[in-house]
């Protein structure tokens, strides 16, 4: 498994090169759609029968081991977290005396939605999250690490500061994953996070304060993700009961 990972995530950089430098001709918008498909996909094969137990919880340890498990109850306990990553940017923002809110209408909105919850983090949940659990679940540490680097990886074309942003907001989310929200009530929260800082509030950085704020965000994002692991990860006889 853990190897049908790395051969799958490697062809996918591969093939997403490919079409991002236009051998294909495919035009900017058409790009992302199949880039993020083909990551859906992958994911649904690595996943296979299992993407049934991230809708119903048949009530064994899930991928062998309890731990790993979700439940409704911290679901909820990771809507009411997720506001805490939200803190991370506003607080650099309010530092420069520099955030901006910016009107949205709501067929910006439902626009949104679909292309950045249905499309970006649906397909980045399943595969750099769920799927690398269940690759590599049994060791929580080698789930932060693959999954981070992999991200990490992916989003290199945008460039590096972009890259680490994506792998710090990743850190969190794989977090709350962890400490057992379900991995659809995930891809919401980070369909809304996009929504928010994408549409909405804006730092209004420049191209020399956006280094220091990707190196910020992702050394406060890690620095979050632990504590959060810490206080609210399952403890082993939660898990054994699981």
């Amino acid at each position: 498994m853990q190897v049908a990972y790395a051969i799958m995530f490697f062809i996918l950089v591969g093939v997403s090169e490919t079409l991002r430098h236009g051998v294909f001709g495919l035009n900017p918008t058409e790009t992302p759609v199949i880039i993020y498909g083909a990551l859906a996909i992958c994911a649904l094969l690595m996943l296979k029968s299992d993407l049934i137990t991230t809708i119903h919880r048949s009530g064994e340890p899930l991928y062998g081991s309890g731990r790993l498990n979700w439940s409704w109850p911290r679901s909820v306990l990771g809507i009411f977290l997720v506001p805490l990553l939200w803190i991370v940017p506003v607080a650099y923002g309010f530092a420069l005396a520099q955030l901006e809110i910016h009107p949205i209408t709501s067929t910006t909105v439902l626009e949104t939605l679909l292309t950045q919850v249905l499309l970006v983090a649906v397909a980045e949940g399943l595969f750099f999250r769920e799927t690398v659990i269940k690759a590599f679940g049994r060791e929580i540490l080698s789930v932060y690490v693959i999954s981070t680097l992999a991200l990490f990886i992916f989003h290199v074309p945008s460039g590096l500061p972009m890259a680490m942003i994506a792998a710090g907001s990743g850190i969190y989310y794989l977090t709350l994953r962890l400490i057992g929200t379900n991995i659809w009530v995930v891809a919401a929260l980070h369909g809304v996070t996009l929504i928010l800082f994408g549409k909405v509030l804006s730092l209004g950085l420049s191209q020399e304060q956006f280094w220091p704020y990707s190196i910020y965000f992702l050394i406060a994002s890690a620095a979050l993700s632990l504590l959060v692991f810490m206080l609210f990860a399952p403890s082993s006889r939660e898990a054994r009961y699981a």
